[in-house]
C-alpha cells in the first residue's frame, strides 16, 4: 500500500453499507486521505447494477460514492467470514453500516461486540428512520425519504407543479454529510480519551435537520411571499434571482427608470407578485443581450445568473476555472470525470484519490497489510467461498 497523505491519513475506515448514502460517507474519508475498506457480498455492491446495461458493473454511482477506496468480497452468512470482518473492524477506527436496525445484530457483528473487540472504534449507523421508530424496519431509499419529509410536496407546491421525484438521491447525500460530521466529532472524543461511540443518523431527521424552509412552515400566519424566482427573459434565456419579488422589483426600480409599476391601488401581496413578475420578465426580454441584462441587474444590486444545464455548469467556464473534475480510470480501458471534493486545506491535500474498487481487487492486499493473513489462509478462505475473487462484471440483462 502506498503512503497516505491528507488530514485523515492515520484513519482506517470499514465500509460494510451499499448503494449510495452509507458508501458515501467513506467518499468523503477517503479523499481526506484515510483508509478506506470496503466490504461487498460476493455479488457485489447493487448500485454497481444501477445503471444502463452498458454502464453495469462499474457504473457511474458506483464511482461517485467510491473512488479511493479498497474492497473485498466477503460472505457474511459464513460464520468464517463474520470472524473475518470483527478481525478486521478491531483493526478500524470507524465501520460505516447502512442495514436496516437489527440487522447488524443478527448478522453477529453489533455494537456490544465490535465495541468489546475494539473499544476504540466508532460505529456509524445510517438507517431511514432511527432504531427507536415504529418505522424502524421499513426500507429507506432516498425517493421513500423524500416523499415522507414532505419535500416533495413543498416544492411541488412552490413550482405550481405536480408532485414529481427529485432525480438525485438527495437523502442520501444529506444523510451522508451530516453522518461524516458525526463520525469525526466521535473521533475527536476518541482523541481525547474517551471510548468509542455508537452514532446513529437517521435519514428523515437529517433531510427535515437540513431543510431551511422548515424555519418557516409552522409560521403562523405563513410566510406567503413569493421568493427566488425564475424569469423567462425571452431570447436570453431563463434568469434566476435571489430574494422576493418584491425585493427584486424595489431594487431594480429605484436603479433603472424604464421600469413601469403595473399593480392597481390596493392590490393583495399575491396579485402584486404576479403583476410585477410578468412585468420583470417583459423588461428582461428587451435588452438587447444577456450581457447587457445581467449587467443592469448587477447595477441595480441585484444576485442573478443564467440558468445552466448540469453539463454547461460541470463543463463551461467557470467549471473550468475551478478546475472541478478530476478523471479515473474506469476499468474499462477508459476514463471517467467525478467532481474533486470542494474543501481545499492550506497545507493537506484533499482529492480523489484513485477509481473506484472492482469486486474483492483487494482481498489479498488488506488481508495481508491489515491482518498478517499468509497467503496459504488467504486462498483457504478464496476456496471456501469466505473470499470472492474478482471476475469479469456482468453487464447482461
Amino acid at each position: 500500500m502506498k503512503p497516505r497523505d491528507g488530514p485523515l491519513c492515520d484513519v482506517r475506515v470499514l465500509d460494510l453499507s451499499r448503494v449510495i448514502a452509507g458508501p458515501y460517507i467513506g467518499r468523503v474519508f477517503a479523499d481526506l486521505g484515510a483508509d478506506v475498506i470496503k466490504v461487498e457480498p460476493p455479488g457485489g455492491d447493487e448500485v454497481r447494477q444501477i445503471a444502463p446495461k452498458h454502464d453495469r458493473g462499474m457504473s457511474g454511482l458506483l464511482t461517485f460514492a467510491n473512488v479511493g477506496k479498497r474492497s473485498l468480497c466477503v460472505d457474511l452468512r459464513q460464520s468464517a467470514g463474520v470472524e473475518l470482518v470483527l478481525d478486521l473492524a478491531s483493526q478500524c477506527d470507524v465501520v460505516l453500516e447502512n442495514f436496516r436496525p437489527g440487522v447488524l445484530e443478527r448478522l453477529g457483528l453489533g455494537w456490544e461486540v465490535m465495541h468489546s473487540r475494539n473499544p476504540r472504534t466508532v460505529l456509524l449507523s445510517l438507517n431511514g428512520f432511527g432504531r427507536d421508530s415504529v418505522w424502524s424496519d421499513r426500507r429507506a431509499y432516498a425517493p421513500i425519504v423524500h416523499a415522507v419529509t414532505g419535500i416533495l410536496d413543498d416544492q411541488a407546491a412552490f413550482a405550481n407543479q405536480p408532485v414529481a421525484q427529485h432525480k438525485d438521491a438527495h437523502a442520501d447525500t444529506v444523510a451522508a454529510l451530516h453522518a461524516a460530521v458525526a463520525v469525526l466529532a466521535a473521533l475527536r472524543a476518541v482523541a481525547r480519551g474517551e471510548p468509542g461511540q455508537w452514532v446513529e443518523v437517521p435519514m428523515f431527521d437529517a433531510v427535515l435537520a437540513t431543510y431551511n424552509i422548515t424555519a418557516n412552515e409552522l409560521l403562523e400566519p405563513p410566510d406567503d411571499r413569493v421568493m427566488n424566482p425564475i424569469y423567462d427573459a425571452g431570447s436570453h434565456g431563463a434568469i434566476a434571482t435571489a430574494g422576493s419579488v418584491q425585493h427584486v422589483w424595489a431594487l431594480i426600480a429605484a436603479a433603472h427608470d424604464d421600469l413601469e409599476d403595473p399593480t392597481p391601488v390596493g392590490a393583495d401581496i399575491r396579485t402584486k407578485a404576479r403583476l410585477r413578475h410578468q412585468a420583470l420578465e417583459g423588461w428582461m426580454a428587451a435588452h438587447e443581450s444577456r450581457e447587457a441584462l445581467l449587467a443592469r441587474l448587477a447595477e441595480a444590486g441585484i444576485a442573478c445568473a443564467p440558468v445552466a444545464t448540469l453539463r454547461e455548469a460541470m463543463t463551461g467556464e467557470l467549471a473550468q476555472e475551478r478546475d472541478l473534475l478530476s478523471w479515473v480510470d474506469d476499468r474499462r480501458g477508459g476514463t471517467r470525470p467525478v467532481v474533486k471534493p470542494p474543501a481545499r486545506f492550506s497545507a493537506s491535500p484533499n482529492r480523489v484519490r484513485g477509481p473506484a474498487p472492482q469486486r474483492g481487487e483487494h482481498n489479498e492486499e488488506v488481508l495481508r497489510e491489515v491482518l498478517g493473513y499468509a497467503p496459504t489462509r488467504i486462498r483457504e478462505l478464496l476456496e471456501a467461498g469466505v473470499l470472492s475473487a474478482h471476475e469479469e462484471d456482468d453487464t447482461s440483462d
